[in-house]
């Protein structure tokens, strides 16, 4: 079978997948915008990524337009694939970047199967749940309008499509969410992501193994939507507390989801200025953006790993933190109470109450049996998300 995948950042949601699929014969071709090695065996094309358009229109109508500059441009590119002889038998996309939305206008018979990911709604960016932020005004209102658009104009042409958690399903409306939605993660690897009590490595000359008291927190960027505030918050009363605990911090600076402090400044910059004079930062590292494999190093050597998260998308790092075996310290509410039970496999908080964080983990700290009991449940919660369980799923739903 020839099967077309598409996504501006890829690999993106198709990582596990697309070498799966070529192990299983199948010829793929994929199509992204950016320009950086992509360790797949399979043929990537590459569009140019559109010019910024003009900053006056409202957000929501650049959006758009930005997708139909990108539907273009993908389009174009199937055209030479067709006069070429290519066709495929199936398209995989991802609908955030309005990338598949010609598609249907060269290949109309072709099945495509979306990644829809998320029904933006307010409360996705913090409005009117999180007490720093107001209530969504009109150019958010506009955004969630040009996203939403994309998704809809994409899943109208779809034959089915995934997303992969049940919070996420039932952001969308009740018209999508009928036989065509499916609820399929996209996996992680549960061999590769595992304990290892013997894991040992480096930071800033110290020697962090699991003889070393060890607290993670994970994210692609270090914003207040993912608790970042509430952690550094946390943190004073847990150095203070523990003189021995050290802190690894992964994450880059940018704005992020949520969007970016209203200073204009990186969080991390507002935070380090608000707590200044009451960290220890010898003990705290802020690693920025890692390999993967040194951070399933840094996760196999954590005590405790802290996941926070207003209503949003859920993240792999943490089931590959549960995978790992890390005791998880998380927060109430979905996305995080869809795969964590409170006091069975991890430890629920609210996500804007450091003292609730910071008690947590003093109390995990001190009670090594009940770390091992909570990380052992993760890590057999986690199994549920292997590759081996959900590519198969995912073979079986394109294949058929």
């Amino acid at each position: 079978m020839k099967i077309l995948l598409i996504h501006q950042n890829y690999p993106g949601q198709f990582r596990q997948l697309a070498p799966y699929l070529e192990a299983r014969g199948h010829e793929l071709i994929a199509i992204c915008s950016h320009k950086r090695p992509v360790a797949c065996p399979e043929r990537v094309l590459r569009y140019e990524e559109p010019e910024k358009l003009k900053e006056a229109l409202p957000l929501g109508s650049l959006l758009w337009c930005e997708g139909l500059i990108r539907a273009a441009a993908v389009v174009n590119i199937c055209v030479e694939l067709d006069s070429n002889g290519w066709k495929p038998d199936r398209i995989l996309a991802h609908s955030g970047w309005g990338e598949s939305v010609a598609l249907a206008e060269l290949w109309p018979d072709v099945g495509q199967i979306i990644w829809p990911e998320l029904w933006v709604k307010p409360e996705h960016g913090g409005y009117g749940i999180d007490p720093e932020k107001p209530i969504a005004g009109l150019e958010q209102r506009l955004e969630q309008l040009g996203r939403n658009a994309l998704t809809k104009f994409a899943l109208d042409q779809a034959t089915t499509f995934v997303v992969p958690t049940q919070h996420q399903a039932n952001s969308f409306p009740k018209s999508f969410r009928d036989h065509r939605m499916h609820v399929i993660h996209e996996g992680i690897d549960t061999n590769l992501a595992s304990p290892n009590p013997n894991v040992s490595y480096e930071v800033r000359g110290v020697q962090i193994n699991r003889n070393v008291p060890t607290i993670t927190f994970v994210n692609r960027n270090l914003e207040r939507l993912r608790g970042f505030d509430t952690f550094m918050r946390a943190l004073p009363a847990v150095l203070a507390a523990h003189p021995t605990v050290r802190v690894l911090i992964v994450g880059d600076n940018e704005g992020g989801y949520g969007g970016g402090h209203v200073s204009g400044k990186p969080l991390r910059e507002v935070m380090l200025n608000e707590l200044a004079g009451k960290l220890d930062l010898n003990r705290v590292h802020f690693l920025g953006r890692i390999p993967h494999p040194y951070l399933i190093s840094l996760l196999q050597a954590s005590w405790v790993h802290v996941y926070l998260s207003y209503p949003f998308i859920l993240g792999w790092s943490l089931l590959e933190a549960m995978a790992c075996g890390c005791c998880i310290v998380g927060s109430e509410g979905m996305p995080v109470g869809e795969v964590i039970t409170n006091g069975v496999d991890g430890v629920l908080v609210p996500v804007n109450q450091p003292e609730r964080v910071s008690q947590c983990l003093l109390a995990l700290l001190a009670n090594g049996p009940m770390r091992e009991q909570l990380g052992a449940a993760a890590r057999r919660r986690a199994l549920s998300w292997d590759q081996a369980v959900v590519l198969p799923r995912l073979a079986g739903l394109i294949e058929t």
